[in-house]
């Protein structure tokens, strides 16, 4: 194979790091060996104990390692895609860094699904897995998708080894002999012949293609395993895009720390430069910023839809007694900080940028902990066994060996794999730029940025100088106001047979009402000039606290027929005090359904106190009818009552269950006298809806949808179809060589 000056410089760099080791690599290897034999001891007291050994319960039945499937998988798809990208768009910077993608996606995507098997007690049964199982189940079309996807990524990363190959068999090691052959053998007789570099050019650039929507389908068919079980915080329709978002963030943060460690270890400085970490810091902090933004419309949809089972997730994530810790540093510092240290210049430089990649990794590992412990410790039913270790989950020694030995087997396969083939291609393609020049322009334009900012920093000085005035002089005139008078509001329901006041406390604070929560309101009942004390209650987050009128208080009567009730508010040493009182008379309304010559009436009788403890008939009061919907009330009519009574006749257009029946509210509203009074009933005089079939869609069900499944039978063949081009393309280029 022809060798070029530039090609004879690199292997002559490369070559004695493949030919020795040195003492503290010895020493690496050991290390790494002993943490992953620690980690085999763990597994082995896994399998003899079973898995009462780790955290994991009848409820949190997943831990650590799904966490560490989820988070390898991810970095995985990251050196995909970035390999894959950057060869096709030809980015010149790219060669020194393309190799190392591409060695992560492979190491990575062989540890991930490891971490399932540890998760499965009965390990013999594993091979049920590919002999019964379903195509319509998502966990199969994972499986499927990831060896398909693993199959791929070694193959390309063999079409990119292809011509170093060629290289250390015709210039063989000395040391370590044993591997020449295996140089031969995988070489397939490459001579970069015309011929054999325009095939080897097209099955790259044609894997390129295939591995890019190859690596999006995998994790999304991973979220979707997600997305598709009915469980707060994790039934989500954004659930493939945000995975995908967030395993390109962490893999490119991984990327950066492994250029970082192999530029140190084997001196690379010439050929990994300031300019590599700058682009892939930029890379990051655009996927950083698009990761922060799923994560805020994730968490903001559940709060904002206050949906029980999910704000139940998200109290866990917001209280610093259980979640609140891990929370901040997965969706703030591990967004912001690299964001920060990358865009402000003074702090960019290659070891805060690694540093940054660290934490956004560590990040990312942390988010996919929240992604399944507070899912799986929030069920859906109450927890009757309430040990704490079945409600809370706490991984063990035996889920952190095993967790550590996974990380220190991926060093080590990256480690012994730079040991085998040249970390960086030593053969190169002509598209490098002159990194010396590319660092002159970088400085001359950091210059100019500075020239720009002294120019500016005087008007800076003085906008800050006014902000800090703007922003001082209302405090300094705030300390001098006055104690802040409260509005106190007292309202009347009677609700059926239930009669309650509610007492509704808010304060004006600069210009706008605020209510005023953890307050304690008195109420009380007044009649002949007496007080009786009705309870002390306190307000809640809107500022209302409510009292049950006792049924002693309803018997005395009152003061002919008015019963008069104050609630008054104590004070504090911001809020002055204040009361308010206010008299009602009892109102019974009496709700009746009849049918008159085909017509469906509604019958509504107002009584209220008359002599003698008689109900009379209420006069001049208006009346709204109500059917309760889903989110609000709509109404049906409204009416006055005439010497006691009124009538309606009811819409036949309006909705109700599937057998018709609704329930229709009648309302007195913020009467003077009366206060507010309801009754309600139930009627079948509602149009039934038609009946829902509900179709189950679970995770091995027999009626998922056959076009899904044929669609994944379809693009899977398509990408085998195109490995075995690729496969006989090779073929071909061995045959060539022949000649």
């Amino acid at each position: 194979m022809y060798e070029d000056e530039k090609t004879q410089q690199n292997l002559h760099a490369f070559k004695p790091q493949l030919e020795k080791m040195s003492n503290k690599g010895v020493a690496l290897i050991v290390f790494l060996l002993l943490v992953i034999g620690f980690g085999m001891y763990a597994l082995y007291t896994q399998i003899v104990d079973g898995h009462i050994v780790t955290g994991m319960r009848d409820n949190v039945v997943w831990g650590l390692y799904i966490v560490n499937f989820i988070f390898f998988i991810g970095i995985s798809y990251a050196g995909a895609l970035i390999s894959g990208i950057l060869h096709l768009l030809r980015v010149p910077w790219r060669t020194p860094i393309i190799r190392m993608a591409e060695m992560i996606t492979v190491i990575s995507t062989m540890i991930g699904p490891s971490y399932i098997l540890l998760c499965i007690g009965r390990l013999d049964r594993l091979p049920n897995l590919v002999l019964f199982g379903r195509i319509q189940s998502p966990i199969i079309w994972d499986v499927i998708a990831i060896t398909t996807y693993l199959s791929g990524s070694i193959i390309f990363l063999y079409l990119a080894m292809i011509r170093d190959l060629a290289i250390l068999r015709d210039n063989p090691v000395k040391t370590a002999r044993w591997r020449n052959p295996i140089y031969r053998f995988m070489a397939v007789r490459y001579k970069e012949t015309t011929k054999q570099k325009e095939l080897l050019n097209v099955a790259t650039d044609l894997l390129s293609i295939v591995i890019i929507p190859l690596a999006i389908l995998v994790h999304s068919v991973l979220a979707w395993i997600f997305g598709m079980t009915l469980r707060p915080g994790w039934h989500s329709t954004i659930f493939a895009p945000y995975f995908v978002i967030a395993a390109v963030y962490s893999g490119t943060g991984v990327l950066i720390m492994v250029m970082w460690v192999f530029r140190k270890i084997y001196h690379l400085e010439s050929q990994i430069t300031k300019i590599h970490f700058n682009y892939l810091g930029i890379i990051m902090i655009i996927l950083g910023a698009m990761y922060g933004y799923f994560t805020f419309s994730e968490y903001l949809t559940s709060w904002y839809g206050s949906i029980k089972w999910d704000m139940d997730v998200l109290y866990r994530l917001f209280n610093p007694g259980e979640y609140w810790h891990l929370f901040v540093f997965a969706v703030f510092i591990g967004v912001l900080l690299p964001i920060i240290i990358v865009t402000v210049p003074k702090f960019r430089n290659i070891n805060s940028i690694a540093f940054a990649a660290c934490v956004a990794v560590l990040a990312l590992w942390v988010k996919r902990y929240l992604i399944i412990i507070p899912t799986l410790e929030t069920p859906l039913l109450p927890i009757h066994d309430l040990r704490p270790e079945y409600v809370h989950y706490s991984a063990t020694w035996v889920e952190w060996a095993l967790t550590f030995a996974g990380i220190a087997l991926f060093i080590l396969l990256f480690y012994l794999f730079s040991k085998f083939i040249p970390i960086i291609p030593v053969v190169r393609t002509g598209e490098e730029k002159d990194y010396s020049r590319l660092r002159k322009i970088v400085f001359e334009k950091q210059m100019k940025k500075v020239i720009r900012q002294h120019k500016k920093s005087d008007a800076v000085i003085a906008g800050i100088v006014l902000l800090f005035i703007l922003v001082s002089v209302p405090r300094a005139m705030s300390q001098d106001e006055n104690r802040v008078q409260p509005m106190l509001k007292l309202e009347y329901f009677h609700v059926d047979s239930s009669q309650i006041l509610t007492a509704t406390l808010q304060a004006k604070v600069e210009g706008r009402f605020i209510s005023l929560p953890g307050m304690e309101i008195v109420f009380k009942f007044i009649c002949n000039g007496t007080e009786t004390l009705l309870g002390k209650e306190i307000t809640n987050g809107k500022g209302r606290a409510t009292v049950a009128i006792p049924e002693e208080t309803l018997a005395t009567g009152g003061d002919k027929g008015l019963y008069s009730f104050e609630a008054s508010f104590a004070g504090n040493d911001r809020y002055d005090a204040a009361s308010v009182t206010a008299t009602m008379k009892p109102l019974r309304l009496e709700l009746s359904f009849f049918q008159k010559e085909g017509e469906k009436m509604v019958n509504l009788k107002a009584l209220e106190p008359g002599p003698g403890n008689q109900w009379i008939p209420a006069e001049n009061l208006d009346v709204v009818f109500y059917v309760p919907r889903t989110f609000s009330l709509l109404k049906v009519g409204q009416a006055s009552i005439v010497n006691g009574q009124t009538s309606l006749e009811f819409p036949t257009s309006i909705p109700g269950n599937h057998l018709g029946y609704l329930t229709l509210t009648a309302k007195v509203e913020e009467n003077e006298i009366y206060g507010n009074v309801e009754v309600s009933g139930t009627i079948n005089w509602g149009k039934p809806l038609p009946p829902v079939n509900t179709i189950k869609r679970g995770l091995g069900d027999t009626n998922a949808p056959l076009w899904m499944v044929y669609t994944l039978i379809v693009l899977l063949s398509l990408v085998w179809f195109h490995y075995m081009y690729v496969i006989f393309t090779v073929l071909r280029i061995r045959h060539l060589g022949k000649s």
